[in-house]
């Protein structure tokens, strides 16, 4: 008789930042159900890039429509499916919504933790989400090191890119954008303004050797305008690099500095060296994960009033002064800090 691979299905659809924190799940479960164990993973199409060159995932569902039901959702059927003709041993779910119970309850498994069997909040102030989501594995009682249960993604080979961007000589990678960059209303406050990335990126020229590297997306690239005409050793890579690029860059950087986005999370889980810069948003729950692997640097003013992103607090800032008074002194003082 065949002995067949334990399968599990990873249920995590949410943004980039999301979903390379969820990877903190996927060695326990290698050790959980042995180095053969086939690990499925539902995402969002483009943050399923993540997975492009991770032999961990053998298969990647991509979900673009969320909140339809999987009578009305072709892929979520297919999900459902494909477990009844072959099982899964465990569907964690990582989600704390609703949007994905039907997957959960139609699709066959021998084990299914998370929602909506098991609600469990992230409202622990001081608990990162990585740690939030570990809490959620803990349900299964299973026994794994630690210590390996930390983000972990895979890049591109370095070789494949040495010729495409300009990576011969030490670099900084600065990410100047996030998912609400340019909003003028209080979801953009999470921006550090344009003219202190500017001041920064004078004082790294000035004081340093490094070149620096601008990233960010496609959708973003109208706004890099504002660095235009670059300065000798800055190169604008932004809507040019994939994710798997993206994380190969930052793993070969001397440090990256960004704000609260999916770009601090891949540099918190590939970089050396990272700052990230906090204002109205929790770092204690959203920064980059500091693991042994890594040095991660908060930067903020840690004013009384925060953080208050999601409160009733943020909508009534008009200055928003947690971001537009952090001077770049003290994010280059941090890089100056680190000794690279």
């Amino acid at each position: 008789m065949i002995k067949q691979n334990k399968k599990v299905l990873v249920i995590r659809c949410g943004l980039l930042g999301d979903t390379v924190d969820a990877t903190s799940v996927i060695e326990p479960l290698i050790e959980v159900y042995g180095s053969d164990v086939d690990i499925h993973w539902v995402s969002k199409p483009g943050i399923s890039d993540l997975f492009k060159y991770d032999e961990r995932i053998n298969k990647v569902f991509k979900l673009k429509h969320t909140r339809l039901p999987f009578l009305f959702n072709l892929e979520k059927f297919k999900i459902i499916l494909n477990s009844i003709f072959s099982p899964y041993d465990l569907i964690l779910n990582l989600e704390i919504g609703s949007k994905f119970n039907d997957i959960v309850r139609y699709s066959r498994s021998v084990n299914k933790i998370g929602m909506p069997m098991n609600y469990i909040p992230d409202d622990i102030f001081e608990e990162h989400r990585v740690k939030h989501q570990l809490r959620i594995l803990d349900i299964l009682n299973a026994s794994y090191k630690e210590e390996r249960a930390i983000p972990s993604i895979i890049g591109i080979e370095i070789d494949s890119i040495k010729d495409k961007y300009p990576i011969d000589k030490p670099y900084i990678v600065l990410c100047p954008t996030n998912s609400h960059v340019g909003n003028l209303n209080h979801r953009g406050y999470r921006s550090w303004p344009e003219k202190n990335w500017k001041e920064l990126i004078n004082k790294i020229l000035e004081k340093t050797t490094f070149n620096i590297i601008l990233v960010g997306s496609k959708e973003e690239k109208k706004y890099f305008n504002t660095f235009y005409p670059l300065q000798q050793r800055v190169f604008d890579l932004s809507g040019m690099t994939d994710v798997p690029e993206l994380i190969t860059l930052m793993q070969e950087s001397k440090c990256v500095v960004a704000t609260d986005s999916g770009s601090a999370h891949i540099a918190g889980a590939s970089a050396k060296n990272i700052i990230s810069i906090h204002g109205p948003t929790n770092s204690y729950q959203s920064a980059p994960y500091k693991t042994t692997n890594n040095s991660v640097k908060i930067a903020s003013l840690n004013l009384e009033c925060s953080p208050c992103y999601d409160t009733e607090v943020i909508k009534k800032c008009k200055k928003n002064i947690c971001m537009q008074s952090l001077d770049a002194n003290i994010v280059y003082g941090m890089i100056e800090e680190l000794n690279l």
